[in-house]
């Protein structure tokens, strides 16, 4: 039985998983993937992304739930579920060149000299190895060495591709140029394709969506411009983007059904009405969520402005992050490069207000969004 209006995804329904001792590594995680879409699943550690990837390829009993490939449900032997994985570590043969190493997994199913020469041909082309077949393992980069495994695993023609953390011991300057070849050979082969990263902006960049998978549930799954502009919760908000998330408490005021928020005393306009998410219960306890962009520098003190302490300054060329102290809660700004912002000074800076997130103080769920322009 396929998934209801998923006639051939691939991925979990309802699953959970439950270890002997008693842990929950998943919990009622439903996560189907399009053919030949690519979804990546970010987390902090300990969260179940690994777990996920190793229930799809059936080396993880489930507790309770399904798994689907292609809308069917697969046989129990990891074997045989046309599946090919990809860890941290290549694993790659190390007295084979990279040319045996891709065509591995061809060899021993006894396929055709002809058709193995091709298929290699094929995969180094689209993994850009042409210039290394002949080398042997040990000669390779980090980044060269996590191509070649990806080639062996796409040269199967699998029905599904796990990618678990492959680019994690690759250097970052090679890391972005490698993303985006990965990226561009799983396109164009059509796999359906779960990756698990760390690395948030990895997954912003590779992923058609992105799930984020939070102590074994799923918290969001989003394309990655909607999981910036419209994350569920503060720790999502907190966990997508280049630089932190400010979160400030706030109290919602009204008058004349016009918004502002008390921030410690300090009244920001927003010159907007009071969003409808927010006027059902207007005492509620509120944290407003400030990305960076909207947190400008002010050369003087004025009406709806913020001074706090700096605390750090990373340029990074046309812009400077700089992060300030309001009190006990913290705020990164976007300046221009040529600030003059020193850790130990104090700056006043103006938010952009009509673009904060709303979120409940209490529960952390998202309230309220800007619109998207």
């Amino acid at each position: 039985m396929s998934p209801a209006g998923h006639t051939a995804s691939t991925g979990v329904e309802q699953v959970s998983v439950r270890y002997p001792d008693g842990t929950r590594a998943l919990r009622d995680v439903t996560l189907l993937a399009a053919p030949g879409e690519a979804v990546a699943v970010i987390g902090p550690s300990g969260g179940g992304k690994s777990t996920l990837l190793r229930v799809i390829a059936g080396l993880t009993p489930v507790s309770a739930g399904r798994v689907f490939i292609r809308g069917e449900r697969p046989v129990d032997d990891p074997g045989r579920r046309n599946v090919a994985m990809v860890y941290e570590e290549s694993h790659l043969v190390p007295f084979l060149d990279v040319a045996r190493n891709i065509s591995f997994p061809l060899d021993v199913r006894h396929v055709p000299k002809e058709r193995v020469r091709q298929e290699v041909e094929r995969q180094a082309q689209r993994l850009k190895l042409s210039s290394v077949l002949r080398r042997r393992p040990a000669t390779l980069s980090a980044g060269e060495a996590s191509q070649v495994g990806i080639g062996r695993a796409m040269v199967r023609q699998p029905s599904v591709f796990l990618l678990d953390e492959p680019l994690a011991h690759v250097d970052a300057g090679e890391r972005v140029w490698l993303r985006h070849q990965i990226r561009d050979a799983v396109r164009d082969a059509g796999v359906t394709t779960f990756w698990v990263t760390h690395d948030q902006e990895e997954a912003l960049s590779l992923g058609d969506r992105v799930a984020v998978l939070v102590d074994g549930q799923v918290v969001q799954v989003a394309t990655p411009a909607e999981l910036y502009a419209r994350p569920s919760t503060t720790f999502v908000a907190d966990f997508v983007g280049a630089a932190p998330i400010g979160l400030l408490p706030a109290r919602l005021l009204s008058s004349a059904g016009m918004a502002a928020y008390d921030v410690g005393g300090h009244i920001l306009p927003t010159w907007a009405p009071v969003p409808a998410e927010l006027r059902a219960d207007g005492s509620r306890s509120l944290q407003l969520g400030i990305r960076p962009e909207d947190v400008h520098e002010c050369p003087l003190p004025d009406h709806g402005t913020l001074t706090g302490l700096v605390t750090a300054v990373q340029h990074t060329g046309r812009y400077a992050y700089v992060t300030i102290m309001l009190g006990e809660h913290q705020l990164t700004g976007r300046f221009d490069g040529r600030t003059d912002a020193r850790i130990g000074t104090f700056v006043t800076v103006g938010l952009d207000v009509a673009r904060v997130h709303v979120f409940d103080a209490r529960t952390g769920q998202a309230l309220s969004h800007p619109k998207i322009a």
